[in-house]
């Protein structure tokens, strides 16, 4: 990437105006105050989107007495030509020279489309731009400050592994959350432990064979007559319980024609929910708009009376700074901030109508969820009434059966006297014995079919659980091994090449560099001595953090130029002739754009292409 422009309109200082960069290297000299950081800000702004400050927002950055600032570069990628530009109001747009004329590639206002569209088109990224291509003013004695965490994720970043990490993260968690699960379900099992063996199999077929030679004898002594007696009883008791779980199954069915009829409710409910989701985010977001523009309102209206003030007052001069009171510019201000006061409470009128709106829908999904609740639970009762009807209904078509062979019809009353007239009461005693007793041994055998049922899901999920915490374990390992793998095979390299311009610049003597310890801080081993950066002196560390730049550059891949601003700063004469060695040598393979305000690299730097600044600009 070669720029050729830089062209500004109500940004910083500057109203209007364009500055044109050659190849090589580019001197923007001048006093304090002139403009020339804001050059240099101006650059990192159109490419990132961000002022080259940390925590400085945008809307500093623009002229004071403009609603919004503009920030654009003319630039040269593989031979075709491009202009960017950037607004502190976040809109952005790209355009390229196709025969002679501009084409406007996209014209966005949605920031991470933009940001992925310049970096898939030119490799733009903001961490990797602000460490390696752009040196600003203190630069140096913050990064040292840094946390090593901090230094490592701004690493991460540079290699590409920060997605990496997310994803390894991600399984992390899933893992946790996996290892819950199985210490859940080997709980599980060990409260499922028994003996599986069937030991009442053998004593229920023996009642069953004993009950049913006493049924055959007590039947034959009185003709039947106590067993219709009693199935007729279990019959009407059947009868009437079918009767009531109809009549239950039809309650749960009010309103609708059928369960069909229901479930069709209960999906467009459920739709109707799902396509409502995100009101409570909508609505978080208006409440924070809303109170911004008040603020704003608010700020702007205490900035209007003020100002009113001073001329209902009529002085001569402001009372804070002294200076002559141009009424007429005064009187601009003014009504410069009512506008945009009155921008703001129309704005504001129109959040506090959708915020009413997206209140009202929020209120109406509520009660669309609490009708889908009692709607499920009518379903669940429907399906659980469905299944009790149903063994009612066998256990009702078997008495009924057994009816029928002894000649009593479906409809049939059978005598309720007929028990008393029975004269073996000791038979019938001993058949409800053992009646009751393999009922006793089937609810048993039923419970141990039920516990072994259980255990074998249990056994399946935590196998399958198991599976995959093996995944999991697989796959974080694999993602560790491609981090360290991405960290050797970029910072051996970088290493390399930091060796390479220290001894170009010959600062220390046999000089053993290590990025990896410290996560981007070098280590230094001088003449098999241990050193602590903190121990260098400022111009050491400047020149090492320099040096250092350019090597991640080369390894990461520069976008094709470098910017420093004003590296000659506390520098002594000695090290400003280095410094401008430095970059007559960075300037050999790449374009070079330098402020500063020292005479002597004016001189040194004679023959690069001078854009001198005044403050009268």
């Amino acid at each position: 990437m070669l720029l050729e422009r830089i062209r500004l309109r109500a940004f910083g200082c500057f109203q209007e105006q364009d500055f044109e960069l050659h190849d090589g290297i580019n001197l923007i000299f001048g006093p304090n105050f002139s403009g020339k950081s804001t050059l240099v800000n101006a650059i990192f702004f159109t490419l990132t989107g961000k002022p080259i400050v940390p925590r400085v927002d945008t809307a500093a950055i623009k002229n004071a007495k403009a609603y919004s600032g503009t920030a654009g570069l003319q630039f040269l990628v593989n031979g075709e030509r491009y202009q960017l530009f950037r607004a502190t109001g976040k809109r952005i747009q790209l355009r390229a020279e196709k025969n002679g004329a501009w084409q406007v590639i996209f014209d966005e206002k949605r920031i991470k489309v933009t940001e992925s569209l310049l970096q898939e088109r030119f490799g733009i990224m903001h961490e990797q731009l602000a460490l390696t291509t752009f040196l600003r003013e203190g630069e140096i004695f913050e990064f040292l400050a840094r946390q090593s965490a901090t230094r490592r994720d701004i690493l991460h970043t540079l290699l590409g592994i920060d997605r990496l990490i997310e994803v390894r993260q991600r399984f992390i968690d899933t893992r946790r959350i996996a290892g819950r699960e199985q210490k859940r379900l080997q709980a599980h099992q060990n409260s499922l432990r028994f003996n599986a063996q069937n030991v009442n199999e053998a004593e229920i077929k023996r009642i069953e064979a004993k009950l049913k030679a006493l049924e055959t004898a007590y039947g034959a002594q009185t003709g039947d007559t106590a067993l219709i007696a009693e199935w007729g009883q279990n019959k009407n008791r059947l009868q009437k319980h079918f009767d009531t779980l109809t009549r239950q199954q039809n309650e749960a069915l009010s309103g609708f024609n059928n369960i069909a009829h229901l479930r069709e409710m209960i999906a467009t409910i459920e739709t109707a929910v799902q396509e409502a989701a995100g009101l409570e985010t909508k609505r978080e977001k208006l409440i924070q708009q809303i109170g911004r523009l008040e603020s704003e309102i608010e700020a702007l209206t205490k900035v209007c009376n003020t100002l009113q003030t001073l001329l209902e007052s009529g002085e001569q001069h402001c009372p804070t700074c002294s200076q002559t009171v141009e009424r007429d510019v005064v009187q601009k201000i003014i009504d410069e901030k009512q506008e945009e006061k009155s921008q703001r409470c129309t704005e504001l009128d129109t959040h506090k109508q959708s915020l009413e709106a997206e209140t009202t829908n929020l209120e109406n999904r509520q009660k669309l969820e609490q009708r889908l609740q009692t709607l499920q639970t009518l379903a669940t009762q429907y399906q659980q009434r469905a299944q009790d009807i149903d063994k009612t209904r066998t256990e009702l078509d078997a008495l009924v059966s057994r009816l029928s062979e002894k000649g009593i019809q479906q409809n049939e009353q059978v005598p309720s006297d007929t028990l008393a007239t029975l004269d073996k009461p000791k038979l019938k005693a001993q058949i409800d014995s053992e009646r009751e007793r393999l009922g006793k041994l089937k609810q048993e055998e039923a419970v141990r079919l039920d516990r072994l049922g259980a255990l074998q899901r249990v056994n399946r999920d935590a196998a399958k659980v198991e599976k995959t915490l093996l995944s999991l374990e697989l796959a974080c390992t694999g993602i560790d091994k491609t981090i360290e793998a991405l960290q050797r095979q970029i910072l051996k390299p970088a290493e390399d090449e930091l060796h390479h311009w220290l001894n170009k610049m010959q600062l220390f003597g046999q000089t053993r560099i290590d990025l990896q310890r410290e996560h981007l801080l070098p280590s230094l081993n001088i003449d098999g001595m241990d050193r602590s950066l903190m121990l260098l002196s400022g111009s050491e560390k400047m020149f090492l953090y320099l040096c250092f730049k350019v090597a991640l550059a080369k390894v990461l891949g520069n976008p094709g130029f470098f910017v420093f601003d004003d590296p000659t700063l506390h520098l002594d004469d000695e090290r400003k002739a280095l410094m401008v060695n430095f970059i007559h040598e960075v300037a050999e393979e790449h374009q070079v754009v330098v402020t500063s305000y020292d005479e002597d690299v004016r001189v040194g730097l004679e023959g690069a292409h001078l854009i001198e600044m005044s403050r009268e600009i």
